[in-house]
């Protein structure tokens, strides 16, 4: 393991915001993750976990101690003839995981293809889209203790998933992931019922990976390729909203996109709400709202993280002026 100093991120976040790491170094054990932790916690520096740097805006410098996590493998172990357990590192790559476990025949993450980042990221922001969660099939989440300095496991139930929402979020700065293990089941039900996915998949002859593909060509249909448009995907959370607001909402916008959520009340497309506010395809300067996908901030002309920041506080009062409701940022800024 080798630590270096004033180290360009450019390359190592999708937004690809110049940004400069005071120290740096990448792990690909948990022997390594300890020793380049109690580094930093000797030297009383800040750590700053890096995965796939796909939903983070970084500053332009981080001071303290950028770790980024490389920590790879992939075991499979059998519960029953069409049941198993995923124990995945935390530094491999989500959609080539994806594609892992359907070469294997199971199913469960198909809906979640194409999803940029690590393994180690999808349960902090228990990531999801076309009506799956990461939570749906997570088992237990193996990370280092930053207080102890010891290995644990934390079972699903403890780890407060919610909404792009976790005990990791809830409690920052105290655990590093290090693997993530997932039940799929081969018999399980495919969920396609949800967005665009039903026009895709036409008659009742299609398996997981068709799902797969299908998701795959609805993202590329919407979503840029942050390798040719930097961008760091969905920027906004979808606002959970009760019943009564949205009576009061469709009343007003009857066309306004919504779903079933939690505890009797409503998911509006915050993407929608963006577009109608009129910023779908605006650009200033530097930076601009993607032309296909209003939920897609994008980095065109090397803009900063202050840039991309101002440019969110624009939206979300545009939005609250125009429908009372508040949009919250989904993408973690540095």
């Amino acid at each position: 393991m080798l630590f270096k100093t004033n180290v360009d991120l450019t390359a190592l976040n999708t937004m690809a915001i110049s940004s400069i790491a005071a120290k740096y170094c990448e792990v690909e054990s948990l022997e390594q993750l300890k020793s380049a932790v109690i580094s930093a916690q000797q030297q009383n520096l800040s750590i700053f976990i890096l995965g796939g740097g796909s939903n983070v805006i970084l500053p332009v410098i981080i001071e303290g101690l950028v770790i980024q996590i490389a920590i790879k493998g992939r075991k499979i172990t059998k519960v029953n003839d069409h049941v198993a357990d995923f124990q995945i590192g935390a530094g491999e790559n989500w959609h080539e995981l994806v594609l892992f476990s359907l070469s294997k025949g199971y199913r469960g993450l198909e809906n979640l293809s194409l999803i940029p980042g690590t393994v180690g990221a999808a349960p902090i922001q228990n990531i999801g889209a076309y009506g799956v969660e990461v939570k749906d099939s997570l088992i237990t989440v193996n990370v280092l203790d930053l207080e102890s300095l010891e290995e644990i496991s934390l079972h699903n139930k403890d780890l407060n998933l919610g909404y792009r929402s976790s005990l990791f979020k809830e409690k920052p700065g105290k655990y590093i992931v290090t693997s993530v293990t997932l039940r799929l089941d081969k018999e399980t039900d495919l969920k396609t019922n949800y967005g665009d996915l039903t026009n895709r998949l036409q008659g009742n002859a299609f398996n997981e990976c068709d799902v797969s593909n299908a998701v795959i060509e609805a993202r590329n249909s919407k979503l840029p390729d942050y390798k040719v448009i930097p961008n760091a995907g969905s920027f906004f959370k979808n606002p959970i909203v009760s019943a009564e607001k949205l009576n009061t909402l469709t009343t007003q916008f009857p066309n306004i996109i919504h779903y079933p959520a939690a505890n009797s009340k409503f998911k509006l497309a915050a993407g929608w709400l963006i577009q109608e506010a009129g910023w779908k395809g605006y650009s200033n300067k530097e930076v601009g709202v993607h032309k296909n996908q209003a939920l897609v901030l994008i980095n065109h002309n090397n803009g900063s993280g202050a840039d991309i920041l101002s440019l969110a506080k624009e939206i979300q009062k545009s939005v609250n002026d125009k429908f009372c409701v508040e949009l919250e940022i989904e993408s973690v800024f540095i």
